[in-house]
């Protein structure tokens, strides 16, 4: 797929970008196109880079401007700690058309960083452009004025910035530079698809693009540190209207950001919306910003606990090659997974093999398409041994070169991965180079063992490689051999028990047998057992690759009785029509646990000891009147549900003698799981402000990035209403007003967080304490001293309650003249199409997304999914519920809409 890219130095919300689907994109070059044309190509094909004929056939205008193409002066690999200050300078690098310039200007809107633009700083240095200066002088007097202004740019902003750099950089002198410069600050390598590099260029054809991205590619590389592949991304209309016929023909009809323009859509998919999420995770990540991530990871409860410090987690084990050759819905794979490992598996002779520039494309681009689609962490993972198809073990002598392993292994550590595999067969001053080169990548030591060493579990081997993995490093290990009788799931257990004894704390620890005898071994694996997925099975599994899936290993942990079938509820004064019920016991089945969610209707407080005293109690979620009633019973509460003054989440308190003292209590999610017994104490957490942030993000243009000037508006005063302020501040919004029909309670939720401590989350800003103030009147104009709010949150009610009429709530108009438009979250949805939805959606020519209670429901209830059940929400399945039940309902306003919704439905993270 192609489509329009615009000029990168157009502003943000001007830049269009094109995407591929949620499953893996068709136009990523198959595993066997690399094995059979890799090695000709490089003999055939590729000019001498350091050659004249290299430059003279490299040099379109439209890929470097007035420039010369870059050659490779340097073909070292680069070695770098990464590992950065926190405010460290940024630098993005890349071909014309992979759009550094916009992600640049993402980064900065977010993060606050200063933008350097290096045409623009060369204009500023010498006082004119390229060029005009390189017209008035000869190219030798270029170059070096060229080197001396990007030499002084890198010097002068060590700090604080974001550079995007113009071809010129990769000249001899800029390629040094960078490779010091990198040294010390994360250099980004931006690069993307040949088709929409060429839809961006509207020169030359694909198949020359692509082929100057790979005699490019290793010139980057050689210059940078990390590496992003940027996946296009475009609206994906269900009618061809006249603007829209426009877009794909080139033209922009409005200057304002593209949505998805499907009919009704609840959630539209904003232009670089997924491509703003991916790469402001992936820079937090590689440079360490725990803020950020702690930040981005509270919506996901579990995400705020090391995945290998959870019990009972999987890690679905999927191989590039059948990535490559299958329209595999990566959505699906992750299916309740705690962690995605990307299996780099070598299925040629080792001459063939080699982690040449198309290669190292395609496997960039895989793992961007995977982050796309997950939420859990990235396990990059590089086999060692040729396995054929078919075959249960490696051919023998098969072993990849140390070389070629390196390369495979650096270059998943430029990606970035949560967690990077190390082969501990290999010597230690391999292993040394990939470890010490690891920046936020924790590493995994992994042994497998194709035939059982001597003595088995019970012998010292495995002992020494464990020790050796620890002395080495590695932040886990992972160890394996094949079972050859039954007994052999006692000797793991025997030796795990010995590690556990350590008196000093020890490795996380991933070990099971493999084989047809080690799946039961596999069940009971503690941390990130490796499962297969439905779609994988006809696969012939290897010694290494797992048979069983994760839902059989759920099934198997109760059925031993390890774990209990727990029972949920939904507590409140009314709430016989709760959707709740319905998606939880659905995603309870479909996960293989064996729950109960159930209403619990009660007209006083008293009714919770029922629950209480149940030891089958796993939680309950809280509905009116009750959600602020319930906190003098709480033993414990949540910073969130604390701050906000309401409850919506209980969690029984049984056995916490085994938590970790160094865990966060930012999260329950240390109170062990599914375990029935007496309770101690409950809980309290709140999940509604999740709700509303996640689908806040969801709507928000990167145009309209949270910054300190940003205004958030809050319509209400209520427990929603408190929930809405809270999800401002934590986006990091500091100018934030309440408006209610009551004055006096919109000024009592205001003081309510005027008198808290509570700073937005980017500590790195000036200011940083969030205001609440309070408007008087829908006829006032909005305050001067403001800029106009680009995220409103509406929680009053759109239906007549207690015989009164309904409010039938607009927004003033005069409160919506904000010049990007924004978000509208209206929490109501019945009826679902309110007189507040009409009003933004007939407002999406000026850049306004609506979204309704009917997306905010599900996005809190896979936060609670998590902590009732320690495990990972099916989001979309959960979301086809809502959508269901709400359907079958009589009487409801809208069925197209629904309809329309379920056809375009996925989990995507917001």
């Amino acid at each position: 797929m192609s489509i329009l890219v615009r000029p990168p130095k157009r502003k943000l919300y001007e830049t269009d970008h094109d995407d591929g689907p949620r499953k893996h994109a068709a136009g990523l070059a198959s595993w066997q196109i690399i094995r059979s044309q890799s090695s000709s190509r490089r003999s055939s094909e590729q000019p001498d880079p350091h050659s004249d004929s290299f430059t003279r056939h490299t040099t379109p205008r439209e890929l470097h401007s007035n420039r010369g193409s870059p050659v490779l002066f340097d073909n070292g690999p680069l070695q770098t700690p990464r590992k950065f200050t926190p405010k460290a300078s940024v630098v993005l690098i890349g071909i014309r058309g992979t759009g550094k310039s916009s992600l640049a200007v993402i980064l900065a809107a977010a993060s606050g960083r200063r933008l350097i633009d290096a045409d623009r700083y060369f204009q500023q240095m010498v006082g004119c452009s390229r060029a005009m200066f390189k017209k008035d002088n000869d190219h030798a007097v270029y170059r070096q004025q060229e080197a001396r202004v990007f030499e002084s740019m890198l010097a002068d902003n060590q700090e604080g910035c974001v550079i995007a750099c113009g071809a010129g950089s990769m000249e001899r002198s800029g390629q040094r530079l960078l490779r010091e410069y990198a040294q010390t600050h994360p250099v980004v390598h931006i690069t993307r698809d040949p088709e929409s590099v060429q839809s961006y260029l509207k020169a030359w054809d694909t198949q020359k693009v692509r082929h100057f991205l790979e005699l490019s590619g290793p010139i980057y590389r050689g210059c940078s540190n990390l590496e992003f592949f940027n996946l296009s991304e475009a609206p994906a209309a269900t009618s061809t209207s006249s603007s829209e016929q426009e877009a794909k023909d080139g033209h922009d009809p409005s200057p304002g950001p593209k949505w998805d323009q499907r009919p009704q859509t609840a959630t539209p998919f904003l232009t670089l919306k997924r491509v703003q999420r991916d790469f402001l995770s992936f820079i937090a990540f590689v440079t360490g910003d725990t803020t950020e991530m702690r930040r981005q990871h509270a919506s996901f409860p579990l995400s705020l606990i090391p995945v290998e410090t959870r019990r009972y987690t999987s890690a679905i084990s999927v191989p590039f090659s059948a990535l490559c050759e299958r329209d595999l819905d990566i959505e699906d794979l992750e299916f309740t997974v705690d962690a995605f490992e990307l299996v780099i598996d070598v299925t040629s002779p080792p001459d063939q093999m080699g982690a040449d520039s198309n290669l190292a494309d395609s496997i960039s681009q895989m793992a961007a398409t995977i982050r796309r689609n997950i939420i859990v962490p990235l396990v990059y993972h590089v086999e060692s041994y040729i396995i054929p198809r078919g075959s249960s073990s490696p051919i023998p002598n098969s072993r990849i070169t140390d070389e070629t392993y390196l390369n495979l292994v650096r270059h998943g550590l430029r990606l970035g991965p949560s967690f990077l595999t190390v082969d501990l067969s290999r010597d230690d001053h391999i292993l040394s180079q990939i470890i010490s080169s690891r920046g936020t990548t924790k590493i995994i030591g992994h042994f497998e063992a194709y035939q059982p060493l001597p003595g088995g579990w019970d012998g010292d081997e495995y002992m020494k490689v464990y020790e050796r993995a620890k002395r080495l490093g590695c932040n886990v290990v992972r160890l394996c051999q094949p079972a050859e009788s039954i007994q052999d799931g006692a000797a793991l257990q025997r030796f795990r028990h010995r590690i556990e004894s350590f008196p000093v704390s020890s490795l996380p620890l991933i070990a099971y047998n493999t084989g047809p005898l080690g799946r039961r071994s596999r069940c009971f694996n503690p941390t990130l057992t490796p499962v297969t997925h439905p779609s994988l099975i006809h696969e012939s599994p290897t010694l290494l690759r797992p048979s069983i899936t994760a839902r059989e290993a759920q099934q198997a942990l109760f059925s031993s009785f390890t774990l209990d079938p727990m029972q949920f509820f939904v507590f409140g004064a009314n709430v016989e029509y709760s959707m709740s019920p319905a998606m939880h016991n659905t995603a309870f089945k479909k996960c293989g646990m064996p729950h109960q969610y159930t209403i619990f209707q009660s007209s006083t407080l008293r009714g919770l000891n029922n629950l209480v005293e149940n030891q089958f109690f796993g939680g309950s979620s809280v509905s009116l009147p009750y959600k602020t009633e319930v906190i003098p019973l709480l033993h414990s509460m949540s910073p969130h549900a604390r701050a906000i003054g309401a409850v919506n989440t209980l969690i029984p308190i049984r056995n916490n003698d085994d938590a970790d003292p160094h865990l966060s209590h930012e999260s329950s999610i240390y109170i062990e799981k599914c375990r029935a017994g007496p309770i101690k104490g409950i809980h309290g957490d709140n999940t509604d402000w999740i709700g509303i942030c996640n689908c806040i993000r969801r709507g928000l243009s990167p145009a309209n990035a949270v910054r300190p000037t940003t205004t958030g508006l809050v319509i209400g005063s209520g427990g929603m209403a408190r929930a809405a302020v809270y999800s401002l501040i934590h986006l990091g919004v500091e100018n934030i007003f309440v408006y209610n029909r009551t004055l006096a309670n919109a000024e009592k939720l205001a003081h309510h967080y005027n008198r808290q401590e509570l700073f937005s989350s980017d500590e790195s800003r000036a200011g940083g304490r969030p205001r609440v103030s309070t408007l008087s009147s829908a006829s006032d104009p909005w305050p001067a001293a403001y800029k106009q709010p680009t995220i409103i949150v509406s929680g009053i009610p759109a239906h007549s309650i207690g015989g009164q009429p309904a409010p039938n709530f607009n927004v003033p108009t005069q409160w919506l003249e904000s010049p990007t438009g924004g978000v509208v979250v209206d929490l109501a949805y019945k009826p679902l199409n309110t007189p507040l939805m009409k009003q933004i959606r007939a407002l999406s020519h000026r850049g306004w997304v609506a979204l309704d209670g009917l997306d905010v429901l599900p996005e809190q209830g896979f936060a609670q999914f998590e902590l009732f059940t320690g495990r990972r929400a099916p989001r979309r399945l959960m979301r086809t519920i809502v959508l269901q039940e709400y359907k079958n309902e009589e009487g409801h306003d809208d069925p197209s809409a629904i309809q329309d919704r379920l056809q375009h439905l996925d989990g995507q993270p917001t």
